[in-house]
């Protein structure tokens, strides 16, 4: 993937090299987020924080980054403090703000709402989460995560047994970190939902595909005993 310039809009965009150069600069940036070096790389830069759904963790970590980077942020936090509660389109915001930001992450409720909005912009947009769809930057942390954590236990992502737990319909968290898994080897996936609530099809489909294991099951305590990790989503009441 060519990074500059780019949306990123969906881990579809990916390839495990791709994934594994955002893990190398993570790691390079740690003394900047930790606060024992400083930098002014994105001084003059702004990044337009556009979020139309609740957000706390995502939103104000895009801000920290960018503002540890030497950057400024300029935010829209909701639809009623913006043109949209007056019936202005995706495509017209996208035209306008795009034109006062270097880059935007953006949160929207509705799926495919951030791609719709990116096809205006005249600047690159980063997916903060639309509706039930996915969560880029959140998978691509989560991993990184997972594999610090498995790092330090003499471990790598490939092998990896992970249970995915709770709302798997609505997540989109889940989503976006099953994609990512799908870009490495021999990978056991337990998923634990109610029915109701179980992963979509087309996901499981996509592991499967990937030549991982894929395991469903509603019993919470025996689908954890054996695996490395434990990924809990919480219910999104706000999807029903």
């Amino acid at each position: 993937m060519e990074f500059a310039g780019s949306h990123m809009l969906s881990v579809d965009q990916f390839e495990r090299g791709d994934v594994e150069r955002i893990f190398s600069v993570a790691d390079r940036l740690e003394p900047y987020a930790r606060r024992l070096r400083r930098t002014r790389v994105l001084e003059g830069a702004i990044l337009g924080a556009m979020f139309f759904e609740p957000s706390t963790r995502t939103r104000v970590s895009f801000g920290s980054a960018f503002n540890l980077l030497g950057g400024e942020v300029r935010e829209t936090t909701g639809f009623e403090q913006s043109a949209l509660a007056k019936g202005e389109s995706l495509y017209d915001t996208a035209r306008v703000l795009s034109g006062y930001s270097d880059v935007i992450a953006m949160r929207h409720p509705t799926a495919g709402s951030v791609a719709e909005f990116a096809a205006a912009s005249r600047v690159p947009v980063i997916n903060g989460g639309d509706g039930s769809n996915e969560h880029p930057s959140q998978a691509l942390l989560d991993l990184y995560t997972i594999g610090r954590e498995l790092a330090g236990r003499d471990r790598s992502i490939d092998r990896l047994r992970i249970a995915m737990v709770g709302d798997l319909r609505y997540g989109r968290t889940v989503h976006s970190l099953c994609k990512l898994l799908c870009l490495f080897d021999r990978i056991q996936v337990v998923l634990v939902s109610p029915g109701e609530l179980r992963m979509p099809e087309g996901i499981v489909e996509e592991l499967r595909a990937a030549g991982h294991e894929v395991l469903e099951s509603d019993a919470l305590e025996a689908s954890i005993a054996h695996v490395d990790i434990v990924y809990s989503t919480r219910i999104q009441e706000e999807r029903f």
